[in-house]
């Protein structure tokens, strides 16, 4: 995570200024990664991608920094055979507009979360986050007990997190110093070496999605202002010095799904603290073997199997 946050956060604030050449038009992008069931609507005043699938008890799936809702494919493929799963791109990213107030506050994300789920009819969910969007996903647990039936956690910061640069591998190390070079926008080789830092089965990181993550990056580092305004609200150091008080007020059921091999936020650091931290009852932290940072695209089939147990006792089904 911090090699996520760390390197690609450096670049987006040290290059703005130019246009990404060629950036396909946002109808080329919807063209080539939406999906059937995606939704385009104006969702607490904003522009937001949404897609709406299966039927059954809901759950809502949160998605990293620099990634979009398809982070969750493998996830969503299983789950709509009984789930309604509902998942939507985090504005600026993937296929979602900039907020027009620039407004990128966590109250703004929780207001998004639950206007999306009024206008869906959705009452009651479990709600799931990966990543950086642990901080909206234990903010909104702890915030709105009422509406949650239960959480997911993967591979959270439990705590303020501290960046360290040296430890990056070399092949990282190369990336961000040749991305540097150009201004404005980021080449293929930035996202696929961030993915290969974060995932342990490197087939996973085809390049179709080092596509798709260095087009819909680009899109959004149109504004790059913007954009770095949104990764500090989501990923800044007082966005996570809160989550430990988050996840002290969780009273709902709650699973903490944890890599064995997550080097970003390690389990016996990160998974063991949130575990002791969670204030609710029901807790449980279940490790995923063999699955790097990023375990929604590394270890889909694998992680999910390892939530069901947890979401059929909370959820049915």
């Amino acid at each position: 995570m911090r090699w996520v946050f760390g390197a690609a956060m450096l670049a987006i604030t040290s290059m703005a200024g130019a246009q990404p050449p060629e950036v396909p038009s946002d109808a080329q992008l919807r063209e080539r990664y939406a999906l059937p069931a995606s939704h385009f609507d104006t969702i607490a005043g904003e522009p937001l991608h949404y897609v709406d699938e299966g039927r059954g008890p809901a759950i809502l799936l949160l998605h990293g920094s620099y990634a979009n809702l398809r982070q969750w494919d493998g996830w969503a493929a299983k789950l709509k055979r009984h789930y309604r799963v509902i998942r939507f791109d985090q504005s600026p990213l993937g296929l979602s507009g900039p907020n027009p107030r620039n407004d990128y506050e966590l109250s703004q994300r929780i207001a998004v979360i639950d206007a999306l789920m009024d206008k869906l009819g959705v009452r009651r969910f479990v709600i799931a986050g990966t990543s950086s969007a642990g901080v909206q996903t234990a903010a909104y647990a702890a915030a709105r007990p009422e509406r949650v039936s239960g959480v997911i956690l993967s591979n959270i910061a439990a705590g303020p997190l501290k960046i360290d640069y040296a430890a990056m591998p070399q092949a990282l190390k190369d990336a961000v110093a040749q991305d540097a070079k150009h201004p404005g926008w980021h080449e293929p080789e930035f996202w696929r070496q961030i993915m290969l830092a974060n995932m342990l089965d490197a087939k996973a990181v085809t390049p179709g999605l080092v596509a798709q993550w260095t087009d819909l990056n680009n899109r959004a580092m149109r504004d790059p202002a913007t954009t770095a305004g949104a990764m500090k609200a989501a990923t800044g150091s007082l966005a996570f010095a809160r989550t430990p008080d988050d996840l002290r007020a969780i009273t709902v059921p709650s699973l903490l799904l944890w890599s064995s091999d997550d080097h970003e936020v390690p389990l016996e650091k990160d998974g063991r603290q949130a575990l002791d931290l969670l204030g609710a009852k029901d807790k449980r932290l279940e490790v995923v073997a063999q699955c790097g940072h990023m375990m929604p695209m590394d270890c889909p089939a694998r992680s999910v199997d390892a939530a069901m147990p947890f979401l059929k006792r909370v959820a049915g089904k």
